[in-house]
């Protein structure tokens, strides 16, 4: 059971990316209504088309790629109950995939955050 303490904190990891995505579906709900408020300030075709590729990216987001996030995790999880029975040849599967997961998950957050300061960026020139 030499690999148990490192299997817990595993699990510990992928529980704080399920409540991030719990909190990105929160935010998704609050772009949309930032961006609804506000969308009647902007008038040139550049503001148009920026508006377009945010309620894109908040419908990607919102609609697709979070559930896909945690339907992932939650598997994942499964996974890890499945090492913990006992069945050992589900261990390599399952740390190889926490460490692609977690890499996905990573990446997906720089991206999140990157287009929500972008968001915001937008919004403050008519705020």
């Amino acid at each position: 059971m030499g690999m148990q303490p490192a299997l817990v904190w595993k699990h510990k990891k992928t529980l704080r990316w399920i409540s991030t995505a719990a909190l990105w579906k929160r935010e998704m709900i609050f772009f949309q209504k930032l961006l609804d408020g506000y969308v009647t300030r902007f008038s040139s075709e550049s503001d148009k088309a920026k508006i377009s590729h945010f309620q894109n990216l908040i419908i990607y987001y919102r609609d697709e790629l979070i559930h896909q996030l945690v339907a992932k995790l939650r598997q994942h999880e499964r996974r890890l109950a499945e090492v913990l029975a006992g069945k050992a040849e589900e261990e390599a599967v399952y740390l190889q995939e926490h460490a692609t997961l977690m890499d996905e998950l990573e990446a997906t957050s720089i991206q999140f955050n990157s287009n929500k300061e972008a968001l915001f960026s937008f919004i403050e020139r008519v705020i």
